[in-house]
């Protein structure tokens, strides 16, 4: 996040002294959410707050765009909201150059790899060359397999793609996790990697719509990290419920180090109670609305629906997160976000379940709906980053200010590793 911040200074030093701003576009499935963030220092200020339905803008989890003005103009809308907002709290207008984008999860494939290196002398400490070495054959393995689930997952138009982030995840010296393993002394070195590509044809969607709203992207980025930072556990269960889609990162070490997406979001819940009534979308949309309300006098037959897309949906979330967990123990704390998760009887479904029995989890998970006031370094100024949508936009705002040296740099060494063919564009970030 270095280079990013020194490349918003550059460009703003010779006219502007004092805060710099910029835009995050937080592209839903059938949301678009804008946040109008000034950056001081550490402190990342909200001053402008916007969304936008874009129901039916993206087709299916392949990528394709159906309609690209669609997508322009719900963008737009968002924008024109979050930047009028900004006058009230800046003392004039703030229409922002640059935008760092976030990617909706389900549309992205995420992959974590780890390699393990035996060192021929373990009484010697790790050195630089060393670290630098197993840092480049992870990457290598760490593509190659990425590579081939891309092609696997995307229809045969979609043979191209492009790398979007690169992290360190996890660095052990004998199965003890540390920050930094220079120095120490071990007989094995393992050094988790993640990474994260989307369809190069989406990709060019989302650029093409940014340069017709006048905006330089200065980040693309997924979600996924962006949330496991917000959510403050080093060992945690991470479910965003969105429009289409929900998505589940398994944390650790408050990394998150599986991740997955299951193709049933709010608008299912929409969906479904237009289908068993027989209603349109906006009555069987106003229906759930008033229903998760807890208004009196929703008919049995919809609150009958309500409760069996639930199960359905907490029972594949179940199945994954158990799938995601792996060998490791399935963390205990569980975080909720995402416009989806203020369905009634979504957090009581999740406390409910017998994590315990299904599971074999040592104790009972604990459930938390997660509010964007609980992103650290974010800060409100609008009063109006209220509900769980707002909160992955909060939480890329505060990724992009993260800052690490040790990470950044082997960030920057993962980065040059050469690429699979599939891999288009050599360029970090956008």
């Amino acid at each position: 996040m270095r280079e990013l911040l020194s490349k918003i200074a550059r460009r703003h030093e010779a006219v502007v002294e004092g805060p710099t701003f910029c835009t995050v576009l937080d592209l839903g499935t059938e949301q678009v959410k804008a946040l109008v963030v000034e950056m001081r220092g550490s402190e990342c200020s909200v001053v402008g707050v916007g969304s936008a339905s874009c129901r039916q803008a993206w087709c299916g989890m392949d990528g394709r765009v159906v309609d690209i003005s669609r997508v322009r103009r719900s963008c737009g809308q968002a924008l024109g909201r979050a930047e009028d907002m900004t006058a009230r709290c800046c003392g004039t207008q703030v229409v922002p150059d640059w935008v760092v984008i976030g990617l909706p999860n389900c549309l992205t494939t995420a992959e974590t790899f780890s390699v393990t290196h035996h060192r021929s002398d373990p009484s010697t400490r790790v050195t630089e060359r060393e670290l630098r070495e197993v840092a480049e054959r992870a990457q290598r393995l760490a593509l190659r397999r990425l590579g081939r689930k891309m092609q696997s997952r995307h229809n045969p138009e979609c043979t191209k793609a492009r790398l979007v982030e690169t992290s360190v995840c996890d660095l052990q010296v004998d199965g003890r996790s540390v920050t930094d393993p220079l120095g120490f002394r071990g007989e094995k070195l393992a050094l988790t990697v993640f990474n994260v590509a989307v369809s190069s044809s989406y990709l060019r969607s989302v650029e093409e719509m940014a340069e017709g709203l006048g905006l330089e992207i200065l980040m693309t980025s997924s979600g996924w990290q962006a949330l496991a930072s917000a959510v403050g556990a080093r060992q945690s269960v991470a479910i965003d419920v969105g429009g289409r889609a929900t998505d589940i990162a398994v944390v650790y070490t408050g990394r998150a180090q599986a991740t997955a997406s299951i193709p049933l979001g709010g608008g299912d819940f929409t969906e479904h109670l237009a289908e068993v009534l027989e209603l349109p979308w906006r009555e069987a949309e106003r229906l759930k609305l008033a229903y998760s309300r807890g208004v009196i006098g929703i008919p049995v037959e919809a609150q009958a629906v309500m409760s069996r897309v639930t199960e359905a949906w907490l029972g594949a979330v179940s199945t994954l997160v158990g799938k995601l967990s792996g060998s490791h123990p399935v963390p205990h704390r569980f975080n909720l976000c995402g416009g989806g998760s203020k369905l009634l009887g979504i957090v009581e479904a999740v406390r409910s379940h017998p994590w315990m029995e299904v599971l074999g989890v040592s104790r009972h998970p604990q459930v938390r709906l997660m509010e964007p006031r609980d992103i650290p370094r974010v800060l409100d100024r609008t009063g109006q980053l209220r509900g769980q949508q707002y909160v992955a936009p909060a939480a890329l705002a505060a990724y992009v200010m993260l800052r690490d040296t040790q990470e950044d740099s082997l960030r920057s060494l993962l980065w040059q590793v050469k690429r699979p063919e599939i891999f288009v564009d050599s360029g970090e970030g956008a």
